[in-house]
């Protein structure tokens, strides 16, 4: 494995998970029973949108087989009569066979790829660093306990997805050999599914605080300042930061007037 991006991994996940619950105004997302689930969940929904994007290979693939059938039938009137003897499509046995080999020996390339893309065993945190990359995303467009997303975390948000979409195989037609070896073990497609499936737990997440008054464990009551947003919340600390900061002066001043009076 390598160490640099074992490193990333590690640095984005302490950026975003602190910009998620760390820096939230709510104390539900304060919840250390949160932060493990999210991780937890966002890992989960990685692998299984890979093996759901698998399954998408094989369907590809059976479509791909099935036209290739259709186009070699024979429609010769020999075979029409020897299925009519028979009385089923017997002459589609060896039709079929055929085509499924000329198929599997002009795309094995293909074929060679799906194998070799369901059997790689996956581990690692990178699912979970786009699924929190995800979380962000959402809790900076719809929650509003979360400070907005900048030009520069937009920037580099687009350019790492923009880089997985053109490195994952979403279609057949993606599949090469050659690109599985291209970035080591880096399997971008996990970086995408993590993405995805992250603003989805975002986005229930944000629908359950709204919709729910009064759920069980640390998500009931009412936190800190639930109604206010990131920025009034932030207002509202300088505000205070000040008060305390001219409650000290006043002290001080009259300190400074007690003494002068006693010396007097």
């Amino acid at each position: 494995m390598d160490p640099t991006h074992l490193l990333v991994n590690m640095l984005s996940l302490n950026r975003y998970g602190s910009e998620i619950f760390v820096h939230s105004s709510s104390r539900r997302w304060h919840s250390f029973f949160l932060v493990v689930a999210s991780y937890i969940i966002c890992g989960i929904g990685a692998f299984a949108g890979v093996e759901l994007l698998s399954q998408y290979h094989e369907y590809q693939w059976e479509q791909r087989l099935q036209d290739a059938r259709w186009s070699n039938r024979c429609n010769h009137w020999l075979c029409h009569s020897i299925n009519d003897a028979v009385g089923r499509d017997f002459s589609s046995i060896f039709t079929n066979v055929w085509s499924d080999w000329k198929t599997s020996f002009r795309f094995a390339d293909i074929k060679l790829s799906m194998f070799y893309y369901r059997s790689i065993h996956r581990i690692g945190a990178s699912g979970v660093v786009y699924g929190w990359m995800g979380m962000r995303l959402i809790t900076s467009w719809m929650s509003p306990h979360h400070s907005r997303l900048n030009g520069i975390d937009y920037f580099f948000l687009i350019m790492a997805v923009a880089h997985d979409l053109s490195k994952s195989p979403l279609t057949l037609e993606d599949f090469k050999v050659a690109t599985f070896f291209e970035e080591g073990s880096v399997d971008h497609s996990v970086h995408l599914m993590g993405f995805v499936f992250g603003m989805v737990w975002a986005m229930l997440l944000i629908t359950w605080e709204k919709v729910s008054f009064g759920s069980i464990g640390r998500w009931r009551g009412g936190g800190r300042r639930l109604g206010a947003t990131w920025e009034e919340e932030q207002q509202r600390q300088q505000r205070e930061q000040q008060r305390r900061q001219e409650s000290r002066l006043i002290n001080v001043e009259e300190r400074n007037g007690t003494r002068q009076r006693t010396t007097l």
